[in-house]
């Protein structure tokens, strides 16, 4: 495929570049708690500031890479994801739990633990007035990145607010994206599943000035504070780089488009 004009390419590696050599900014991981027997394994660690992490290791795979990259941007945007971080399991912690034997030292995705809620594969408590500024982040979220296998959270008391975790099978390809996949896949679309949330200008516009603010150097940030032991090229940084930014593009003119000139 050719390579798309919407953005300037620039010297994309150069920008990456300080980010992958800056040392990363992690927290230890102190004692295990519990662990969840899915496909992906992750355990609950107590981590030595005092919190609760879910960890994901990398016997993942490029799922870790999908989760960190889609956390930290719906971060960016303040949709409600859950908290991530880089947590350092070592090889002591591994030893004496047979629970990480398949984890290897290092650093693994960890994303800050969220009690009190249960899980749900369905958009629960879309009429309540909390949740709609969060549905809509989420909307934009999973519209820009590519959204798959959906998992939500939501408090067990009233009022039922929604979080999104688990984003490992994301992005064009899921945990198996290649350059390729990525780059077949420049052309964003509007999430769907969300029709029971009704959404009107304003949540378009709220939605747009979101993901707006995001810009360059964020994305830059992101991509480049990936560990290099998790398997990923300079290559695939930079085409990850060039999704992420041809689909903010196409995404902000998708959204204009809906909005009154006005807005």
């Amino acid at each position: 495929m050719e390579k798309s004009h919407d953005v300037e390419s620039g010297d994309w590696e150069k920008s990456l570049q300080p980010w992958i050599d800056c040392a990363p900014d992690s927290i230890e991981a102190i004692s295990f708690l519990r662990r969840w027997r899915t496909k992906a394994s992750p355990v609950l660690l107590q981590c030595a500031d005092g919190k609760q992490y879910v960890v994901k290791g990398r016997q993942s795979g490029r799922q870790i890479i999908n989760d960190q990259v889609v956390a930290r941007l719906g971060s960016l945007l303040s949709a409600p994801v859950g908290i991530p971080h880089l947590v350092e399991i070592s090889a002591e912690l591994i030893e004496i739990n047979s629970n990480l034997a398949d984890f290897s030292p290092g650093l693994a995705h960890g994303t800050l633990w969220i009690p009190g809620c249960v899980d749900n594969y369905e958009l629960l408590g879309t009429g309540e007035a909390e949740n709609r500024s969060r549905y809509a982040l989420l909307a934009i979220l999973y519209s820009w990145v590519m959204d798959n296998d959906r998992q939500f959270l939501f408090n067990k008391t009233p009022p039922r607010l929604v979080y999104s975790v688990d984003h490992g099978h994301f992005f064009a390809g899921g945990p198996d994206w290649t350059i390729e996949s990525l780059r077949e896949d420049f052309e964003p679309k509007l999430a769907g599943g969300f029709e029971n949330c009704f959404f009107k200008s304003v949540d378009f516009q709220q939605m747009r000035s979101a993901l707006e603010k995001v810009d360059k150097d964020n994305i830059f940030s992101v991509v480049g504070r990936l560990p290099s032991d998790w398997s990923i090229t300079m290559d695939e940084r930079k085409v990850l780089v060039e999704y992420l930014l041809v689909r903010q593009q196409r995404l902000l003119s998708m959204l204009s488009s809906l909005l009154p000139e006005t807005c």
